[in-house]
């Protein structure tokens, strides 16, 4: 079964929301960062254009 990309997101960062978004380097959709929304924490950005998925670990 083909997973959904915001079950992707769901599975890699958890609770959300966006910060802003950027035009991608690799497809040009709308790459977007994220924050934890209990910690106000940018946790990673996304690109659903290209699949695209990093988790930020500071």
């Amino acid at each position: 079964m083909l997973r959904g990309f915001h079950d992707l997101l769901d599975e890699h960062f958890g609770p959300r929301k966006a910060l802003h978004s950027v035009e991608c380097p690799v497809c040009g959709a709308d790459e977007v960062y994220y924050l934890n929304e209990q910690t106000g924490k940018q946790i990673g950005r996304a690109c659903e254009g290209c699949y695209f998925i990093q988790k930020f670990n500071f």
